[in-house]
């Protein structure tokens, strides 16, 4: 894997897995773990959900991944949340925990056509 330490934010690249491991436990066992990361920088926000099913173990490693492809832009990346939830169906909602990450290396055109005008004809 190619990743990089900025300033102690991992930085990936094009090609490259970010590879989130979190640790997580439940007395009534885990069944889903999900995370939000949002982009900080760039002109348009990007929002990016990823989760993962567990077999309502009572302590577990939930892994989440996100590839770099094209369609992920270059930019500082925050997690808005992480979503825990029990087999009984409670969730615990932890947000803003800390954890970010960078892209870079991903070029091309990002934005999609503009408006340039209109009229009632």
């Amino acid at each position: 894997m190619a990743e990089t330490k900025t300033h102690d934010v991992p930085t990936y690249n094009p090609g490259d897995i970010i590879r989130l491991e979190l640790e997580v436990r439940d007395d009534n066992g885990v069944s889903e773990v999900g995370a939000r990361f949002r982009s900080t920088s760039g002109e348009s926000p990007l929002s990016i959900h990823r989760s993962v099913k567990l077999e309502g173990e009572t302590q577990a490693l939930a892994v989440i991944e996100l590839a770099v492809e094209d369609n992920l832009p270059s930019g500082e990346y925050e997690c808005e949340y992480i979503a825990l939830t029990d087999q009984l169906g409670n969730t615990s909602l932890v947000v803003s925990p800390g954890i970010e990450f960078r892209v870079e290396g991903v070029v091309g055109d990002r934005q999609g056509p503009e408006l340039a005008g209109w009229r009632f004809a």
